[in-house]
């Protein structure tokens, strides 16, 4: 009857009343799925007690709150309500159905309660993870820094990582001990967003970084959160691409003079092979009772050889010069030029030599190295004008990752070291030095360094060069190892000069002088001549003459046919025709490609009337002797 009761009453917009007769009703509605919010439980039931059965509830449901329903009022009944964590207790018979009612509701709201806080408790221990993961976790360090005292509160494991400190040692510090220069007693201010600065690490060194920071109150706190991210990486990168940016002007700025060079030197070797070619001829016809008129053509003589040099040089610097390379040993070229290197750089200069057991080979032009090394210790005798050590050194080197400042690829080099003790460079010198005509000095033609530069490029390596005011300065030259022997290039060797025997020459040359010169130095040796203005000229004075050709001598650079088209075009025609080409450099791809054949060689201007006889001798063969 009194659940009739209860229910009519009690139930209403928003309840779900679920009734029991019995204790075990009871319990087996609480083993149902779903909460339940309020028990109302009668003290006394025909098959158990009601405490039990509000106890058991409780440990089914842990967040119902139980109102016990007893026969009569007392303390009793009171002390039983609270020992079973009941909520409230009310009387039979119920009376007052609206103070019921009121306490059903307070206990709903309760339980509400309850079920709230616990779910902020779990969001906020979620947060509270979250945020705890997140600071434990960044890849920037994070400091928690009190904002008048400047004390750090708390560090993140990637601030311990960047400043090389424990979390609790990084507590004992102040933000101002971090920074390069330490400073202030407050915190850092906020509103900095990824703001530069320097800090330090244990060790004391000094790192670039990148500085965030943000304000936060923890109750009357201020506190400032401060995010610190490394930039050396960035900063080395940066100083790398700065670095390449500086060796791609400078790459540029040579290949322009290389440019200028070459075209200066291939026109200059045309003059200077006249004036070598009429001097010789001039000293071969003088009378020998004049010594005073040939002392003046052997000066005439030797001047040009002079301007010959300074010429190799601009062709070396356009990388044009022909080469000879060959598979050697930089401790031979050491060795080989030792005396020459003594009387270079006087007595003064105390030269020290390291070096390498068994390097490796380079491929390379043994002149053009010793070129290298000469240049290399005068340009350190002259840094040391009061004299000094000079060390040398030959070392073999594996570059396991390509030195992408010196623009140098992973590989096998065999080095050379020139170290003095001289006054050294600032950083503005050093960055000019393998300019073209850039000198410090009070004479010279600043080609010295700049040559050494093309050589050193020519054959595939780099210099690298370390220098500080008053530490001296260290040339380190890397070339590359060389696996096999290259091919051989064919140059003239000045030996004696042997006459022809009658043989046909087809002389093509645009230089109007050096046409003419070489005519008269081939006729009056017994040679029959043939000659034209350029490739076309020739050819057709060639074929209008008819009969066979024995050489073809030949400019590779001339207007309507070159030297290389005019040797195609007379091949055919002419089995067994030498060629010899005359050029100031050997850039030409087919020429390059031709020289693997015994009858096609190369001569570089400018050379002599003997060294030219003496190769067009070579190229023949041997003269036949009657039987």
């Amino acid at each position: 009857m009194i659940l009739d009761v209860f229910r009519r009453f009690l139930e209403g917009e928003g309840r779900t009343l679920l009734l029991a007769g019995s204790a075990r009703e009871a319990l087996a509605r609480a083993a149902e799925p779903g909460d339940i919010d309020v028990a109302l439980v009668d003290k006394n039931l025909g098959d158990g007690s009601g405490l039990d059965v509000a106890r058991q509830l409780k440990a089914a449901k842990p967040d119902v709150e139980v109102i016990l329903v007893t026969g009569y009022a007392s303390l009793d009944s009171a002390i039983q309500a609270v020992q079973i964590g009941a909520f409230d207790y009310v009387t039979k018979p119920v009376s007052d159905y609206d103070a019921l009612n009121l306490k059903v509701e307070n206990a709903v709201e309760k339980v509400r309660m309850k079920r709230s806080q616990r779910e902020l408790v779990a969001r906020l221990v979620e947060s509270e993870a979250l945020h705890r993961g997140v600071f434990e976790t960044s890849s920037d360090a994070i400091l928690l820094v009190d904002a008048e005292s400047g004390r750090l509160e708390d560090a993140n494991p990637a601030a311990e990582r960047l400043y090389g400190r424990d979390r609790d040692a990084l507590r004992d510090l102040r933000y101002a001990d971090l920074l390069e220069e330490g400073g202030g007693e407050g915190g850092p201010a906020a509103g900095i967003h990824a703001a530069p600065g320097r800090h330090r690490r244990a060790d004391g060194t000094a790192f670039p970084v990148e500085v965030t920071v943000d304000a936060l109150r923890l109750h009357d706190r201020g506190l400032r959160v401060v995010s610190v991210r490394d930039m050396s990486e960035r900063e080395r990168a940066e100083a790398e691409r700065r670095e390449l940016e500086q060796n791609l002007r400078q790459a540029q700025k040579m290949e322009a003079v290389g440019r200028l060079a070459g075209g200066v030197a291939h026109d200059f070797s045309n003059v200077l092979a006249v004036v070598l070619g009429y001097s010789e001829l001039l000293v071969r016809d003088l009378p020998t009772t004049d010594p005073r008129l040939r002392e003046c053509a052997d000066g005439i003589i030797e001047a040009a050889h002079r301007a010959v040099g300074v010429t190799r040089q601009l062709l070396t610097l356009s990388r044009k010069k022909l080469l000879r390379p060959e598979v050697l040993s930089l401790n031979k070229v050491v060795q080989d030029l030792g005396k020459l290197l003594g009387r270079a750089i006087g007595e003064r200069i105390e030269v020290t030599t390291t070096l390498q057991e068994q390097p490796w080979p380079v491929l390379a032009d043994a002149d053009q190295l010793a070129q290298v090394l000469l240049n290399l210790a005068v340009n350190a005798r002259d840094a040391m004008p009061d004299g000094g050590p000079l060390h040398i050194a030959t070392a073999n080197v594996e570059v396991p990752q390509a030195l992408r400042e010196l623009s140098l690829p992973a590989g096998r080099y065999v080095t050379l070291t020139v170290r003095d003790s001289g006054m050294g460079m600032t950083e503005e010198v050093r960055a000019r030095i393998f300019e073209p005509f850039f000198t410090t000095k009070e004479t010279g033609t600043g080609l010295g360094l700049a040559t050494v530069y093309g050589i050193v490029r020519q054959a595939g390596g780099a210099i690298r060069v370390e220098s500080r005011p008053g530490a001296g300065t260290s040339f380190t030259v890397y070339l590359p190892a060389a696996d096999e022997a290259a091919a051989r290039v064919a140059v003239a060797v000045p030996v004696a000069a042997p006459r022809g025997l009658g043989e046909t020459v087809v002389l093509a040359e645009d230089e109007d002088a050096l046409r003419t010169l070489l005519g008269r130095v081939l006729s009056g040796s017994g040679y029959q001549v043939i000659s034209g203005r350029n490739g076309a000229e020739a050819l057709e004075a060639a074929r209008a003459r008819g009969g066979r050709v024995d050489v073809l001598l030949t400019d590779l650079v001339m207007p309507r046919m070159t030297g290389a088209e005019l040797a195609e075009a007379l091949t055919p025609g002419q089995p067994g025709m030498k060629v010899l080409f005359m050029t100031g450099h050997t850039d030409d791809v087919l020429v390059q490609d031709r020289l693997v054949d015994g009858d096609v060689e190369l001569i570089q201007k400018p050379f002599t009337s003997e060294a030219l006889l003496a190769h067009l001798r070579r190229l023949l063969g041997p003269p036949r002797v009657a039987a």
